[in-house]
């Protein structure tokens, strides 16, 4: 044949060329069979997963695009970021607390205040020697272990004899004399006592009782709670719209057929009452001028009630020629009536209890009968 020299050299570069292939696939298999995904080694590249294009380290140019799921490491620099990891810089998912970062917190000013916090005060009257207590419950208090300080405040009356007034327990802990003096006689006091390392984790409890005075013990106790100075994140919310008494008198009364009511004013606290005879000088608000009927309503509105249980009591003036079926008062839609034909002065009467929230009318309803009526005030008491 002419090209016998040409036909060996092209047998032999085909074989140098298949056994170079068959090399390459191999490795080429092995790197996939262990789940790798293609790396790029650059010599001065940017570390990160970004595939925009960029010049190359070696001075040519870079692919415009990079494999799925490839990432570029730098050669002789650390790689803080790899495919489907997060950043140490970006470790925040929300507020810093003790409970995130495992330190106490600095130490803040915090009040608890007691369930009864915006009841009425309430009245300890007994012999010396006596067990009955003022009891009062402040819920929701850190661990001790965190409590700097801790201080018991309150509002006591009557608290005048030093040293013999009353006592004060803390979680049924040993007894600390009720802060007293001569000078707080028939008189409210804001007081303050330190009760540190007293206190437990939650519910607290706080117990006023009787002294040593020989005459027994009579105060009264208001507004308790506790102050702390504690390392905790945040204070506690303050409660929304505590429940506390509520008291409007005759002259906050809306009134219908007003000309049949006499609002008189120089008897004691005062009270209104319906009337249809010669009574016009007794009306300080000179609107006098019955009909003859002597009917008409007292309407009192009570406004943001915090929900409760309320003691609905009524105050006015009882006479014998009062209403006698009893003047009917409606408490939020709820009808009872009150005797008022004994005795000759103004009583306080109980209406009894009821659960309450928002604004509610309470109604001295004249328009019943054609009878007198009285009243001098309403108050609702939370339980």
């Amino acid at each position: 044949m002419r090209y016998p020299g040409a036909m060996l050299r092209l047998s032999i570069v085909g074989l140098t060329l298949l056994i170079a292939c068959n090399e390459g696939a191999a490795d080429s298999a092995a790197s996939l069979s262990q789940g790798g995904q293609p790396t790029t080694l650059s010599a001065g590249g940017s570390v990160g997963t970004e595939t925009g294009a960029g010049p190359s380290s070696s001075g040519g140019p870079e692919p415009t695009s990079e494999a799925p799921g490839s990432s570029t490491i730098t050669v002789g620099e650390t790689a803080n970021e790899t495919v489907g990891e997060t950043s140490a810089a970006d470790t925040s998912t929300g507020p810093l607390t003790s409970a995130t970062t495992g330190d106490m917190p600095p130490a803040i000013t915090c009040t608890y205040p007691s369930t009864s916090f915006a009841a009425a005060a309430k009245e300890l009257k007994v012999p010396k020697g006596s067990g009955e207590q003022l009891m009062f419950t402040v819920p929701g208090l850190p661990d001790p272990t965190s409590v700097v300080t801790a201080t018991l405040r309150f509002v006591s009356y009557d608290s005048d004899h030093a040293g013999a007034e009353g006592v004060i327990r803390v979680n049924d802990g040993a007894a600390i004399d009720l802060p007293a003096d001569a000078a707080w006689e028939n008189a409210e006091h804001a007081t303050a006592v330190t009760v540190t390392g007293m206190t437990q984790l939650g519910d607290n409890t706080i117990a006023f009782g009787a002294g040593s005075f020989i005459d027994g013990s009579f105060y009264r106790i208001g507004q308790v709670a506790l102050e702390l100075e504690a390392q905790v994140d945040a204070c506690p919310e303050a409660p929304s719209q505590p429940p506390k008494a509520v008291q409007l008198d005759f002259n906050d009364a809306v009134y219908t057929r007003r000309h049949n009511w006499v609002l008189r004013c120089d008897f004691q606290d005062g009270y209104a009452f319906t009337a249809k005879g010669d009574q016009a000088q007794l009306d300080c608000g000179k609107l006098y001028d019955p009909d003859g009927k002597r009917t008409g309503t007292a309407i009192f509105t009570f406004v943001d009630l915090a929900p409760a249980t309320y003691e609905i009591t009524i105050r006015g003036r009882h006479s014998a020629n009062r209403n006698p079926k009893g003047a009917l008062f409606v408490v939020d839609g709820e009808g009872k009536r009150i005797d008022q034909t004994v005795g000759e002065d103004i009583v306080t009467d109980s209406w009894g209890t009821k659960a309450l929230a928002g604004t509610i009318e309470v109604v001295l309803d004249s328009d019943m009968e054609a009878e007198s009526d009285s009243v001098t005030w309403v108050r609702l008491e939370p339980l």
